[in-house]
């Protein structure tokens, strides 16, 4: 029994692998050829060939349901081709068991798609956005912001320039009461990080007293206590579906706290979060496409039937998440609710097998 484990999950990983390497390969072909529509200057045919490939892993990470759908109808269908799942069921292999054999590979894909989102894909697309940007004389460099608008408690702050993993320059802020009425109006000519504290530097206080008059304070260097971090900084500058899960989770709770608009890292929060069961729901809906109604058809009719049940889950993800965005309902079920409702039809599908 062992053997006969290895041998059903050997071949559906193989199949997962083939075609998560024809989607990517395919993906990043086309891409390369719409990139090559910007080529000028210094952005080469050749830095746009490296732009695509280090854009390969965040696309690869994106794929992996999918290919986990198709590659389980390929594995599953060329065992059915040979008769073999027949005489497995004949020898009293349940179906269960048969679809766990199959689960077991997908779950590699999940242990490497969770790898790939949380230490790969940040810096590949950081890299590759940097080098994009620079090859295209847009002195772009990660972490870099300019006009930068931030809201923490009763303070509202406008940071002129942000250096990466350095100063922040031409600072203002804006203290109001509870009634709207501005109470304060400081700013600072650079703000240093040191020792978990910003030290702002050159500081020029303004203080408006009940009566309508001002104070004025000038002072060479203060503390200002902030949970804005340079970490959450760069954070800012790089688009949520690119953040590890970790960053994700700890900057839109920083949002929520300070009462900004944290949909859209939530939203891929749990997007990535949820990632593992969508792909054990894609596995599912293969395994029911080969032992339920699809099992007398061609394995072609299959792999279509398989294509266009991966494009209705990402397409419908992605529409529950641009709904809950503009009609602001829980990114949890936005994320979630395609997955649910793949895992049930797998699952009653499968059940339904005699």
């Amino acid at each position: 029994m062992k053997q006969l484990t290895s041998y059903v999950s050997r071949t559906v990983l193989s199949a997962m692998l083939l075609v998560l390497l024809l989607l990517l390969g395919l993906e990043l072909v086309f891409s390369f050829i719409g990139e090559l529509e910007d080529v000028k200057g210094g952005y080469t045919a050749s830095e746009a060939l490296i732009y695509i490939l280090l854009t390969g892993p965040g696309r690869a990470y994106e794929m992996l349901p999918i290919a986990a759908l198709i590659g389980g109808i390929a594995g599953l269908g060329m065992l059915a081709g040979a008769s073999e799942l027949t005489v497995m069921r004949a020898a009293g292999v349940s179906i269960g068991r048969i679809v766990w054999w199959v689960l077991r590979p997908a779950m590699v894909l999940v242990v490497a798609g969770l790898l790939l989102g949380q230490f790969v894909v940040p810096h590949t697309e950081k890299m590759a956005e940097t080098r994009r940007a620079l090859a295209l004389g847009q002195n772009y460099l990660a972490g870099w912001l300019n006009s930068y608008w931030h809201r923490e408690g009763d303070q509202l702050l406008r940071i002129g320039t942000v250096e990466p993993d350095g100063p922040l320059h031409d600072l203002v802020f804006f203290r109001y009461s509870a009634d709207g009425h501005l109470l304060e109006n400081s700013r600072a000519e650079t703000a240093r990080y040191r020792e978990g504290q910003w030290q702002l530097l050159n500081v020029r206080e303004t203080l408006f007293q009940p009566d309508g008059t001002a104070t004025v304070a000038v002072t060479p260097e203060r503390s200002w206590d902030s949970r804005l971090t340079p970490e959450f900084l760069r954070l800012v500058t790089m688009d949520p579906e690119y953040l590890s899960l970790s960053n994700l989770y700890f900057y839109a709770h920083y949002m929520k706290t300070q009462g900004l608009d944290s949909g859209a890292y939530f939203l891929e929060f749990w997007k990535k979060a949820l990632a593992p069961l969508a792909t054990i729901s894609m596995v599912l809906i293969a395994c029911s496409f080969i032992f339920g109604a699809l099992r007398s058809v061609s394995m072609g009719l299959r792999i279509l039937a398989g294509v266009m049940a991966g494009l209705l889950f990402r397409y419908g993800q992605d529409f529950l998440g641009y709904a809950s965005l503009v009609y602001d309902f829980s990114p949890v079920a936005a994320a979630g609710l395609p997955i649910v409702v793949c895992l049930l039809i797998g699952g009653v599908a499968i059940a339904r097998v005699k």
